[in-house]
């Protein structure tokens, strides 16, 4: 609430006319909340400067860290938003840790213990992240991605039992541990409590509840081939750059990094969730931040704008899908409402959700987004856009111009309204999971969204089952075109459902030569009764009005078994030949060359192939001598 000195300062800066004239709030880090905010005097926290700020005015922080969770409550207009910005030129850190000094006791070997006043699950040390005890073991970042960090489930492994020689190996007693467990189907990841246990033994066991599986676990096959990792015991602790909380005693425990003196070290942990917390707000900006261990939340708002912050480790989760057993940790950066804007934003490390934004005609554009969702599961993807109901009539809103790479499971998610997903380049995922994809929709409510002008490659998961473009079970009217999609194991472009258009897309480099894949699946089987999600009025026979149009794909598909589509006038116009005849496809170049046989091979779809230079469109995403348009984000990052 603003006090009244601020109140009369506000009344102060009123023209003459009675219009209000935009006041600017300084902040430094040598500033003091009493002094009047001006340039010459400037605050001390932002948060003194957010109560003190309305309709059009400005917030400028200059050079250093601040370390404090700003709530904003007061809305801006059209025309006159309330901004907080980074002064010019300034790096602004806004840092979700607080030190830890010490002092240290030695407690056995390479261990060293302190007491904390916080409970807490994430440790730095000068700045880069510790690992939690775990086993087995892995370091960060090198071995992020390595997925033999991860055990492996041993003959005899069931729902509810997992079994592993290398477990006996270990020598400790896992009661009370937390497993992490990519099993069944492995796209979905689960955290449960280690039930049962006994050191020595290569058995353990944990509750069989595991959402959305419990129902049809006889029939998921095989329990044998999954993977999981332990933690959350001190008898973790056991290599350099692991640490353990006891929580009951808050005790810390650390194996500091090979060469570090824990006594010249600078540990802090992360104790904010939100560096900023914007709620029931209109017409709110923030421009410019550098966020440590610390993220943003907007919730019910409108006409927002986050542009050119860049978050590390922005959020932090530790159990999955365990509504009883929530932690008070952030697992996703959040913007939710309508008509709001994400751009020009780096967001890097996060086990779980990356951004996330919920409700209508919301912007996601320019954003460089990587190495998320670590622990591989469906429900957590870099960069998500959704509505949480579905849509009453059509809303929408756009991904635009992102690059996503290094993750978990799939890029880009999207449901529940129809969405334009365009000009990104996703690559590199499905690191922790299997049967994923890195653009990912499904369900009839996605009807109406478009799938375009993407480059889309490199989703190998372990099993080979990594795919491109994905129309999941029951999509409907999903139109996927001019789309370059490469270097998947298992399928280029996948749509089910029916009402579905692909067109113009250019496919290459699917499976590997031992385990050919489907460059364009569209199933034409009847649609499958899966009792764990909705399920709406099933086809007898799925893409029979679907079209297939201009695309450059060795094969299409209509199974996973990769059964050509049968003959039909709703397919037509499609180059299957190995050779496509391609600029530079390693220069990203997909144009096609002189002599290409996709020149002039296509047939006209009007709004789709416009503009084209020859007798007739070219076959694929590309018009010989056309626009060679990229994909991705249109600036230069900075060096980390």
């Amino acid at each position: 609430m603003q006090s009244e000195g601020m109140r009369l300062a506000a009344a102060a800066a009123v023209l003459c006319s009675g219009a209000a004239m935009a006041a600017e709030y300084y902040v430094a880090t040598d500033g003091d909340d009493t002094n009047s905010g001006s340039e010459e005097a400037p605050f001390a926290t932002i948060q003194h400067a957010a109560d003190a700020m309305g309709p059009g005015d400005t917030c400028i922080v200059r050079a250093g860290t601040y370390r404090e969770s700003v709530r904003v409550s007061t809305s801006g207009e059209e025309g006159r938003p309330i901004r907080f910005a980074a002064a010019p030129g300034a790096r602004v850190v806004l840092d979700g840790t607080e030190p830890i000094a010490g002092p240290w006791t030695p407690h056995d070997a390479a261990i060293f213990r302190t007491s904390v006043d916080h409970d807490f699950a994430q440790l730095f040390c000068n700045g880069a992240m510790l690992i939690e005890a775990r086993w087995p073991n892995m370091r960060f970042p090198e071995q992020l991605w390595d997925r033999s960090t991860w055990a492996r489930a041993g003959e005899g492994s069931r729902y509810g039992s997992m079994v592993d020689p290398a477990l006996a190996e270990t020598g400790v007693d896992w009661t009370g541990a937390r497993a992490t467990l990519n099993v069944a189907h492995q796209f979905y990841t689960w955290t449960r409590t280690v039930t049962r246990h006994t050191a020595g033994a290569h058995t353990f066991e944990y509750t069989p509840n595991l959402a959305g599986i419990t129902h049809y676990a006889d029939k998921t096959t095989p329990w044998e081939d999954d993977r999981y990792f332990l933690s959350g015991t001190l008898g973790a602790l056991d290599s350099p750059g692991e640490w353990f909380l006891d929580t009951a005693s808050r005790t810390l425990y650390v194996q500091p990094p090979a060469g570090v003196d824990l006594d010249e070290c600078r540990m802090a942990a992360k104790v904010r969730n939100y560096a900023f917390d914007v709620r029931d707000c209109s017409y709110v900006t923030l421009s410019g931040f550098d966020f440590f261990a610390t993220t943003f939340a907007f919730e019910a708002c409108t006409h927002c704008l986050v542009e050119d912050c860049r978050l590390r480790f922005p959020t932090c989760a530790r159990r999955f899908d365990d509504p009883d057993s929530a932690e008070p940790w952030a697992d996703r950066t959040l913007v939710d409402g309508d008509h709001n804007t994400v751009r020009r934003c780096t967001l890097a490390y996060g086990p779980a959700s990356g951004l996330v934004m919920l409700g209508e005609h919301n912007l996601a554009e320019d954003n460089l987004i990587h190495d998320m969702a670590w622990y591989g599961s469906l429900r957590h993807a870099p960069l998500g856009l959704f509505r949480n109901v579905e849509a009453a009539a059509p809303g929408g809103g756009t991904i635009r111009h992102n690059t996503v790479y290094n993750f978990g499971n799939a890029g880009i998610c999207y449901r529940n309204q129809p969405y334009i997903i365009e000009y990104n380049h996703v690559y590199n995922g499905g690191l922790c999971c299997e049967d994923v994809a890195l653009v990912y929709t499904g369900q009839p409510t996605c009807a109406g969204s478009v799938v375009r002008y993407n480059w889309v490659h490199g989703c190998r998961t372990y099993r080979g089952w990594g795919l491109g473009i994905r129309g999941d079970d029951q999509t409907r009217r999903l139109t996927v075109h001019h789309n370059v999609v490469w270097d998947c194991g298992r399928d280029g472009i996948i749509v089910k459902g029916d009402f579905n258009r692909v067109y113009n897309n250019t496919v290459f480099d699917i499976g590997c030569p031992d385990k050919p894949g489907n460059y364009i699946s569209l199933h034409t089987s009847r649609e499958p009764v899966k009792p764990w999600r909705k399920q709406y009025p099933l086809l007898e026979t799925q893409n029979a009005n679907s079209e297939v149009f201009n695309n450059a794909a060795l094969t299409l598909s209509a199974d996973p078994k990769g059964t050509p589509l049968p003959p039909s006038d709703h397919i037509s116009h499609n180059y299957q030949g190995a050779d496509l005849g391609l600029v530079d496809p390693a220069g990203m170049d997909f144009r096609p060359r002189d002599g290409s046989p996709l020149i002039d091979a296509g047939r006209e779809i009007p709004g789709y192939t416009d503009g084209l230079k020859g007798a007739a469109p070219d076959i694929g995403a590309y018009e010989a001598g056309g626009e060679a348009w990229r994909a991705g984000i249109t600036w230069a990052p900075a060096a980390p």
